[in-house]
């Protein structure tokens, strides 16, 4: 297996750039919006509509794709080569797009009662709040279908061991939200209503182009579209068959997400959500640029392994996940928590506020301590897919959803924590389903390693705790310019210091994994 890594490296290396690009130019796009909109009503509205599209297409086909295509596709390509494989693409693409055209239409004329389902909690709740929500979602809804166009081009890419183009097709869609938002800035004060016309547009605009970009690459490959729809279709048959544990996942995670959202608006309205989606594009951007780029290429790599059949490469990749998923996000997120004040106020200038940088600062800081747990389940996610376990997966992580809300009802009241109690109960949830996940998915495989991940995760976590305190000590006696420049200076500063130190004791700790570490470091400082 020692072959295979300098490709999973690679791989992850080239993704991780692309990745960055679109996390980058994500960035660019929530600092314009925060600009704009600040936590007013409007930035909570436009969170709330534009999140809905992308939760309906996971809760209806996202996380079936995500789950079941790369393995079936790799079966079928196997058994009936490249033309079986393209009939099996083509049948599905066709079905997405029936099903989530009748999506699509039925979201548009029941928006108010979708729109309804993420503030139903928040009897107190702005009217405008949800006003303007429902107008957004009624131009945001076409999203649905292209989402899922996207999903099964995305999906056929990485099967095919392309990933750069997928990890940076999103920059296309941020770069023209970036615009919309620009022009909503400058049509605001002469024609409020006309500017959300653009706004919206400009947005759903993004994700068409999103998926378009990819097009080339899948006619490259030499897929051949058919109108042909066949629901009989065995391919078809054994995806839906796959699909009910990922339904029952789905109803967990889009469960969740709403209970989030309302109790959101609960503990602080009407800018819950709107600061709640500030820390979040944080809290992804680590997982983004290095966890999912991981991810990727090694569940091509276990699904392969696992359909001809070998389980000792299988074991190698998922236990390679494991450790380096650990050692890569556990720095990123304890950087993020001491920084969460300069990383925020890089967004200080326009309508947000100095009050705005506190509290997401604050949110941010405490919900960046899931990150490492959230990050891991993740991978496990794909672990379980590939092994075509997910029904055990999807059990496990939809029944303790129900201990998730629990906690949100219980510690978001604004007289007890506010938007941190949801912080602390994601916390709560992904260190319990993690640690469960890993001792059944012992007794399904036998060895994972467990041992040499938790020394190395011990080892990475004093080296991270270390340095952060030195930052914790330094930052308010050495801190850098106020404003949106001064966070920016901070961030780069301490953010470099500290990372290259953390990398400096993990050699010190003697850490084994080291040297595919630096490797990757260094083919991504080569790419960029």
């Amino acid at each position: 297996m020692k072959h295979s890594q300098p490709t999973v490296a690679r791989s992850t290396a080239l993704m991780s750039v692309a990745t960055l690009i679109s996390r980058v130019t994500g960035l660019a796009r929530t600092f314009v919006m925060a600009a704009a909109v600040g936590t007013t009503f409007i930035a909570s509205a436009f969170s709330i509509a534009n999140t809905l599209p992308n939760l309906i297409y996971e809760f209806a086909l996202g996380g079936l794709l995500n789950a079941a295509f790369v393995p079936l596709y790799l079966l079928h390509t196997a058994k009936y080569g490249h033309e079986g494989g393209n009939r099996y693409v083509s049948n599905l693409l066709n079905i997405v797009v029936l099903v989530l055209g009748v999506l699509t239409v039925l979201a548009t004329f029941f928006a108010p009662q979708v729109i309804a389902t993420q503030t139903f909690l928040a009897q107190s709740v702005e009217a405008e709040v949800t006003k303007t929500a429902i107008y957004f979602f009624r131009i945001f809804a076409v999203q649905l279908l292209f989402y899922g166009i996207g999903g099964v081009v995305t999906a056929m890419l990485n099967a095919n061991r392309i990933f750069v183009l997928p990890s940076v097709a999103p920059a296309f869609n941020n770069l023209l939200v970036i615009g919309s938002f620009v022009f909503y800035m400058i049509l605001v004060s002469t024609d409020s209503q006309f500017a959300l016309l653009v706004l919206a547009i400009g947005t759903t605009l993004g994700v068409v182009v999103q998926m378009a970009i990819q097009i080339p690459a899948v006619v490259k490959l030499g897929f051949k579209w058919s109108p042909r729809v066949n629901f009989r279709d065995p391919g078809f048959i054994e995806m839906l068959k796959t699909g009910v544990p990922m339904v029952i996942f789905m109803v967990g995670m889009a469960t969740s997400f709403t209970f989030r959202s309302n109790f959101s608006l609960v503990a602080n309205d009407p800018s819950g959500k709107a600061i709640l989606e500030y820390a979040w594009t944080w809290f992804q951007l680590s997982h983004g640029i290095i966890a999912v780029s991981l991810s990727r290429a090694l569940f091509t790599e276990m699904s392969r392994s696992v359909a001809v059949d070998n389980m000792d490469g299988f074991r190698h990749f998922m236990q390679k996940g494991n450790t380096y998923t650990l050692l890569c996000i556990i720095p990123l997120a304890g950087l993020m928590c001491v920084l969460s004040k300069p990383i925020i106020q890089m967004f200080n200038i326009g309508a947000f506020t100095a009050d705005d940088v506190a509290m997401v600062g604050l949110v941010l800081s405490v919900w960046v301590i899931a990150l490492p747990f959230y990050s891991f389940q993740m991978h496990l996610f794909n672990v379980f897919a590939s092994l075509r376990r997910f029904m055990t997966f999807s059990l496990i992580c939809t029944g303790f959803c129900a201990l998730q809300c629990v906690l949100y009802a219980a510690l978001s009241s604004p007289a007890l924590l506010g938007l941190v109690g949801i912080c602390i109960a994601d916390i709560v949830y992904y260190t319990i389903t993690v640690a469960i996940l890993l001792v059944v998915l012992r007794r399904y495989i036998g060895v994972i390693g467990v041992r040499g991940m938790l020394t190395s995760t011990l080892k990475a976590l004093a080296a991270t705790l270390a340095v952060a305190a030195l930052i914790w000590l330094l930052l308010p006696n050495f801190s850098l310019w106020t404003g949106p420049l001064g966070g920016f200076a901070s961030v780069i500063l301490y953010g470099c210091a500290g990372l290259t130190a953390i990398l400096l004791l993990y050699k010190l700790l003697k850490i084994k994994e080291m040297d595919l570490l630096i490797n990757m470091v260094k083919r991504l400082f080569a790419r960029a």
